[in-house]
């Protein structure tokens, strides 16, 4: 049996093309031996390609100095908040006009014509902004689905853009695809939330009608150790807090939030919320709603069914 030649240093643990290999004088037998994966045409890897992420990364050694990444492959990238049905999805990859964009299975392909497109490098990746890139995915996402990608982008933590940033961004594209559904969210759109399924929760609070809540507002008094609620009703002295599955598979965040809740009380009344209890958005609302109206709120008669 003959022994499997090596892949060179310089490409081993990387995506590569096929030409690269040859020029290391890599045969071409080895190229199609199954410890290789070709995710797509003219390239190898030994990498994982099960996200959009590693697709796009498998994809760069194709990528000409005109062409870049797009639309949910760029919010990826960007690591905003997407539905799951993108993590399997084809790759974007755009290019300026009069060059060419990538045609072949598992690439979408778009032409911009110059200057209407703001680009940026991300650890050597081309991509379009991360503004420009929620712009973008009003063609791709539903409007609530764009409302959480504009959350993630003034998200709490490691903010990639202001709401200003956003307001410019529907205000100077006239003409753009999905304009309409980007103003649309634009005016749902809060900044401080830390994940997209407390926007979910935020939503689905504004869909029954119910007061808006701040997101991660501080919620400790002065000289007490620093404490936040997910989603704070401060006039009513109501929390809801969204406890999502890092809290089950991290034990030691749960004993912490655990502690943190308990130190609330009797100051505020907090609903947790689960992600169990997402599917009957109803019984979340109504759980919300009795809190509140305990606590002071009283509701508007369309929303009384909720306290019954």
């Amino acid at each position: 049996m003959s022994r499997l030649s090596a892949i060179p240093p310089e490409l081993n643990g990387a995506s590569f093309s096929v030409k690269e290999a040859r020029d290391f004088g890599v045969p071409a037998s080895r190229l199609r031996h199954n410890e290789l994966s070709a995710p797509f045409r003219g390239v190898r890897t030994t990498g994982s390609v099960a996200s959009i992420v590693d697709r796009a990364h498998a994809f760069a050694p194709l990528l000409d100095q005109q062409q870049f990444f797009s639309h949910s492959t760029a919010a990826a990238l960007w690591g905003m908040w997407l539905p799951l049905r993108l993590q399997t999805a084809e790759i974007h990859v755009a290019s300026i006009y009069p060059h060419r964009e990538p045609r072949m299975v598992g690439v979408v392909g778009h032409r911009f014509g110059v200057g209407r497109v703001e680009r940026a490098l991300l650890f050597g990746l081309p991509l379009t902004t991360p503004v420009e890139t929620w712009r973008l995915l009003a063609g791709e996402l539903s409007l609530d689905e764009l409302i959480a990608a504009g959350d993630s982008l003034v998200r709490r933590q490691n903010p990639l853009a202001t709401i200003d940033d956003l307001v410019r961004a529907t205000g100077s594209h006239n003409g753009v695809r999905g304009l309409a559904l980007l103003r649309q969210a634009l005016s749902m759109v809060r900044a401080g939330a830390d994940s997209a399924r407390e926007t979910d929760l935020r939503l689905l609070i504004a869909n029954f009608g119910l007061p808006e809540p701040t997101a991660n507002e501080r919620v400790s008094a002065d000289g007490e150790p620093v404490r936040f609620g997910d989603l704070v009703f401060r006039q009513w002295r109501t929390i809801a807090e969204y406890d999502g599955r890092q809290h089950r598979d991290n034990p030691r965040q749960f004993a912490r939030d655990v502690v943190r809740l308990e130190q609330l009380a009797p100051e505020w009344t907090v609903i947790r919320v689960l992600n169990e209890h997402m599917s009957d958005p109803g019984s979340v609302a109504k759980r919300i709603a009795v809190a509140l109206s305990r606590n002071g709120w009283r509701p508007p008669r369309s929303k009384l069914h909720l306290l019954r």
